[in-house]
């Protein structure tokens, strides 16, 4: 009698079974779709917040890097060329480095130096100057790398060279008399 109980109790379980697989069939294929669009729903959310935290700090940077100084304001300033020594060596640029960062030649650049007490610069030169005050080192560097990757200025680019056929030389004939 055992053997038929267990026999029966197996039975049941499988018709159970088979029953609650009938009935969450026609849900699992849908759900399992659900459940793939969500996901994909999340890494798309995911990187979308990614853009957007580095855009707000490339945002940051450029109005950091770039401040706007307007005319006034670069008029009030007062550069010293103690003050310029300072910059330059606060930046850690050589005096070529600097003077391409401000437009101005490596021999004014040495001039001031040189000097003492405050100097006297074109308008456009004190602008850059006044930029350059909130620069750190790494930015100044990154500037100077900008500038020298179009190359050098009113440098024409190099033609490609032309291939040429070889030239066979045909021997002379002699005269014979």
């Amino acid at each position: 009698m055992p053997n038929v109980m267990q026999v029966l109790k197996q039975e049941i379980a499988r018709i159970a079974r088979k029953e609650a697989k009938a009935l969450v069939a026609p849900v699992k294929k849908p759900s399992g779709s659900a459940r793939r669009a969500v996901a994909d729903i999340k890494r798309r959310v995911a990187a979308l917040e990614k853009a957007g935290r580095q855009s707000r700090i490339a945002l940051a940077k450029l109005t950091a890097a770039q401040p706007v100084i307007s005319e006034a304001e670069a008029g009030k300033a007062r550069i010293t060329a103690r003050g310029m020594r300072s910059l330059r060596r606060h930046l850690r640029l050589s005096g070529n480095e600097f003077a391409k960062l401000l437009g101005v030649t490596s021999q004014a650049v040495y001039n001031w130096d040189k000097r003492s007490g405050a100097l006297k610069v074109r308008p456009t030169t004190r602008t850059a100057i006044l930029e350059l005050r909130g620069l750190g080192a790494r930015e100044a560097r990154e500037r100077l790398d900008a500038m020298k990757k179009p190359g050098k200025p009113g440098a024409k680019p190099r033609k490609a060279a032309k291939s040429r056929k070889p030239v066979v030389k045909k021997p002379k004939a002699r005269r014979t008399k």
